[in-house]
């Protein structure tokens, strides 16, 4: 068990005792980043990530690293989001059904 995993497995057991749902996000990458040692590597990433959330019942797991492949104006270098492309990420999370959000609280009344 390498330290990657010893820290995920510390993050689901604190999410799970404070009853905090977890999301874990797999950020989209480019074409450019993904050649074949890398492609080979985040398909086990990704079988890692799966096997974990449905082994883990608070964790959700959200891959979006193949959503824009070649849309380079969201990046930053090849595998790091600049501004824009964090902006359309977080549009993209906020409409996810998948994902609990909590729900607003009513206004207090005065």
């Amino acid at each position: 068990m390498g330290k990657q995993t010893s820290a995920l497995d510390r993050l689901v057991q604190f999410t799970a005792q404070k009853q905090i749902p977890l999301v874990f996000i797999n950020t989209p990458l480019t074409d450019e980043y993904l050649d074949g040692y890398r492609t080979r590597s985040e398909a086990e990433f990704l079988r890692y990530m799966v096997t974990q959330a449905e082994r883990t019942p608070i964790m959700l797991f959200r891959n979006l690293g193949q959503l824009w492949p070649q849309n380079y104006d969201y990046f930053s270098d090849p595998s790091h989001l600049n501004r824009y492309g964090a902006y359309q990420v977080s549009q993209r999370l906020a409409q996810d059904p998948l994902i609990p959000w909590p729900q607003a609280l009513p206004p207090k009344e005065k």
